[in-house]
């Protein structure tokens, strides 16, 4: 019975560089153009400290969210982070904060909503987000008052796959929720499902081996016989850095987003690969991914 491995094919965060680019924001770009961890960067907008201390501060306090458990840490490991003036968020590390922003304020969500979610005093919550919008990414504002006057023009946003929506809902805060968040997510689905309706047409025989399992917003999962890595590796290149990862367009600002792959026996144990241009070592960086699967495999 032939074996198969798992490929999952990920544009994990890419609605956060969809905003950068519609919003037209120089910050949010510079953090997508930059190497650095988005979250880690965001954290250093809002806080206002250095992004090493905001990288240490993080490896210490990690997970914690007990105000005093922190204040401890803070106290006896990071003067520097104290004597500093900086927004220091009471109950989070502040790459955590970033982190809790860059998935929770680019559509609109308020403050209250945002403490109740992050269980945190609404005072904090309060402080995040203005600080978020108003000197992290003063663009996003801006953007969404383009957003509401194309609502007011017609009620019609278009995304740049030419993808149309018409909001008809009643006028107000939960309208415009819906809208600032159309064009982000549109965008990566319809980035996803583009790329898997090329690999069906493309008709080579190293896409005939690849079984399609699953399509979920953005990712989707194929499982291919491990006895064609050298397939395998062409199939990877062809559908992670062309078909999925297409060059697109917003207000004049052409961008493309990043495909990531990680692989499994089964959905429970993914590992990450590094992607290649090159066909020989996609193919290793393959091969030796499934090695280190049977490893652990056998190792448990």
């Amino acid at each position: 019975m032939t074996q198969h491995i798992l490929m999952e094919f990920d544009k994990s965060g890419a609605e956060w560089v969809v905003v950068a680019y519609a919003s037209g924001d120089g910050q949010m770009i510079d953090v997508v153009k930059g190497d650095e961890s988005p979250h880690s960067k965001t954290g250093m907008l809002i806080s206002g400290a250095p992004i090493e201390l905001v990288e240490m501060e993080n490896k210490l306090v990690e997970h914690h969210t007990d105000p005093d458990t922190i204040r401890t840490i803070r106290s006896e490991s990071l003067a520097a982070l104290l004597e500093g003036d900086y927004f220091l968020p009471r109950s989070m590390s502040i790459r955590q904060a970033g982190k809790k922003s860059n998935h929770g304020l680019n559509y609109g969500m308020g403050y209250r909503r945002f403490a109740l979610e992050n269980e945190m005093e609404e005072r904090d919550a309060k402080r995040i987000v203005d600080l978020y919008l108003h000197s992290a990414y003063p663009g996003i504002p801006v953007w969404w008052e383009t957003i509401r006057q194309q609502l007011r023009d017609n009620r019609t946003l278009t995304n740049c796959f030419g993808r149309k929506r018409e909001f008809r809902d009643a006028w107000g805060d939960e309208l415009f929720k819906e809208a600032y968040a159309f064009i982000p997510q549109s965008t990566v689905v319809d980035m996803v499902n583009s790329g898997m309706a090329k690999a069906f047409v493309q008709g080579a025989d190293y896409f005939d081996l690849a079984d399609l399992l699953a399509q979920v917003h953005d990712s989707i999962v194929y499982q291919y016989p491990i006895d064609h890595f050298y397939e395998m590796a062409l199939f990877t290149i062809r559908h992670a850095l062309d078909y999925m990862s297409p060059t697109i367009q917003y207000s004049g600002r052409e961008f493309q987003i990043g495909t990531d792959l990680k692989v499994g026996r089964d959905w429970g144990h993914m590992i990450p690969v590094e992607l290649s241009e090159d066909v020989d070592v996609m193919q290793h960086n393959l091969e030796e991914a499934w090695d280190k699967l049977n490893a652990s495999t056998q190792a448990g």
